[in-house]
């Protein structure tokens, strides 16, 4: 009989000890149990949020001049005959005549750059407005010995089309 009370105290007491059972959840650092951040526990990991669908579409950009001093610019185009279109049509339309492409881009940005004084330019691209304006001015300088101004500064970024 004491074998049989030993046996049975010793569950007891272990039942006792553990306590009401409760669910675990995956919390972030520094988040309460019970927020809305927090999810089930399953093995520790918590599930990947996510990822829309899609693909990025690559934009282009053209840099158009007239001999007579005016240009025109376009970005964001999907090709670069329409970006070169574009930048024609905005050189024609600030009075641009015998219009034609200098520089096309795609993807980047791009920084057109002149001497204050004279003729001549400068065309660069770059990851970023600054970059570009900083290194055309640079090579403006450089070639023409001449203190250079920017005349054009744009950014033609790529577009992320959802399925």
């Amino acid at each position: 009989m004491k074998q049989i009370n030993l046996a049975w105290l010793a569950a007891v007491s272990i039942l006792i000890c553990a306590g009401p059972a409760s669910a675990q959840t995956a919390c972030p650092v520094g988040t309460p149990a019970g927020s809305a951040t927090c999810g089930p526990s399953g093995g520790g990991e918590m599930a990947a949020p996510p990822r829309p669908t899609g693909e990025w579409l690559k934009t282009w950009g053209a840099i158009a001049t007239s001999p007579s001093g005016n240009g025109g610019v376009s970005s964001q185009q999907l090709s670069k005959e329409d970006a070169e279109k574009v930048a024609l049509r905005n050189c024609a339309s600030v009075g641009g005549t015998n219009c034609i492409v200098e520089f096309t881009y795609r993807n980047q940005c791009v920084a057109a750059v002149r001497p204050l004084t004279g003729d001549g330019g400068q065309f660069t691209t770059a990851a970023t407005v600054e970059e570009a304006k900083a290194r055309a001015l640079k090579l403006c300088q450089d070639r023409f010995h001449k203190e250079c101004t920017v005349v054009v500064s744009e950014c033609s970024d790529p577009v992320f089309r959802r399925y």
